[in-house]
């Protein structure tokens, strides 16, 4: 449908918990921070005089690198069938591990990590002693619908939408735990004219259609948004012995925000495993992968690592900003009624990493229809490439 009014609601409720957050925070400062009790798995520990902080630059923790770790993806559709060129056109993202992001990034994790104090249980933690590692991405979203020559609205499709974004990563990990907790805080720019430029640029590489309803993009001229996103891994079972082995893990996560839903994922993979459970979150997705640091480094001399993995998630959604769009007017946005409130994802992939910190990772991923009805009502494939380097 054609709508000329935004739904709200949604984007108020992120604003209000926030704020609910930041009173809950400032109410139990003096309880969390003068306990004595057991360290928080949300916080990084107050050291006694003298001494450095937990996950501090100059004390790196056994989960994070001691110098900085860097990856690159990319989602096309060229990765998995070249002939689908809808719904989720693209994306990618570049990502820093480690504490020197930058002004810019040491300001949003430090807005990141006083929404995890506030929203962090400390019984989570007790008797554990927990590491934080850090992580700074920047990216782009690119969602457009099938008929990419149509200049017109395309009723029935999902509209064309874009997002340029920065965002800020943290894991919580200790090795007394069966678990371990992520969160992500992002923030961005929803429908820039940048984004026509790049698909256009990525289109003449690659000789496809050129998009022509980019007029028509959610929030078009530009608007802010925000997205919060918490998960707590929980490892489930070691199988096999000797060199050849896997594991297995089932997360739970929630968002409010540019998307705002709740999930529930089951993990596993097999082969030369080397790397801890926790450090391997493909399930952590916002279409490109939550901003996760990378892994530590494996020890000198270790035989690289080679696995498959594999796994399946079911979301329940609330809002979606790319469909629904946000307090500026857009052309085109659907009602919650006419999108499916539950949602399926699956993937498998594989991945190689070495020694010497390089790691190279292919994953295939598929998601239910997002639409009700219409021409939009169709799962979305794509395919993911990520390089990363970690620094010892």
């Amino acid at each position: 449908m054609i709508a000329t009014m935004r739904l709200a609601v949604p984007s108020c409720t992120m604003w209000l918990l926030l704020v609910c957050f930041a009173t809950a925070h400032a109410d139990g400062h003096a309880t969390t921070d003068g306990g004595e009790d057991s360290p928080v798995a949300c916080r990084t520990a107050t050291p006694a005089r003298g001494e450095q902080p937990q996950g501090s630059a100059s004390q790196p923790s056994e989960s994070e690198p001691g110098a900085l770790g860097g990856g690159i993806v990319f989602d096309e559709h060229l990765l998995t069938d070249g002939t689908r060129d809808e719904d989720y056109d693209g994306g990618g993202e570049v990502t820093l591990s480690g504490q020197r992001a930058g002004l810019l990034g040491r300001t949003l994790d430090r807005a990141l990590g006083f929404i995890d104090a506030a929203t962090c249980a400390r019984t989570r933690s007790a008797g554990a002693d927990w590491h934080v590692a850090h992580a700074f991405a920047a990216g782009l979203l690119i969602f457009t619908p099938q008929d990419l020559a149509a200049r017109d609205l395309v009723r029935g499709d999902r509209p064309y939408a874009s997002l340029f974004f920065v965002s800020v990563g943290r894991r919580y990990t200790s090795p007394d735990a069966e678990v371990a907790f992520d969160s992500t805080f992002t923030v961005g720019m929803l429908g820039l004219a940048a984004a026509e430029a790049v698909q256009n640029a990525l289109h003449r590489l690659t000789s496809s259609t050129k998009p022509e309803g980019w007029s028509h993009q959610i929030s078009e001229g530009g608007e802010p948004t925000a997205r919060y996103n918490f998960a707590r891994q929980a490892h489930l079972a070691e199988f096999g012995d000797g060199l050849w082995h896997g594991d297995s893990k089932w997360t739970a996560a929630a968002s409010v925000g540019t998307v705002t839903e709740a999930s529930l994922a089951l993990e596993a993979r097999w082969g030369r495993v080397e790397s801890p459970w926790w450090s391997f979150a493909p399930e952590e997705t916002m279409y490109v992968q939550e901003t996760q640091p990378v892994p530590p480094p494996l020890p000198p001399g270790t035989p690289a690592e080679l696995f498959v993995f594999w796994g399946m998630r079911a979301k329940a959604r609330a809002y979606d900003a790319f469909l629904q769009g946000q307090f500026r007017h857009s052309d085109l946005t659907y009602d919650e009624g006419e999108l499916n409130p539950i949602l399926g994802e699956a993937w498998a992939g594989v991945e190689l990493r070495t020694s010497s910190g390089w790691s190279v990772q292919y994953l295939t991923r598929w998601e239910s229809p997002e639409l009700r009805s219409g021409v939009g009502s169709r799962s979305m494939l794509w395919g993911t490439v990520e390089v990363a380097k970690s620094f010892p």
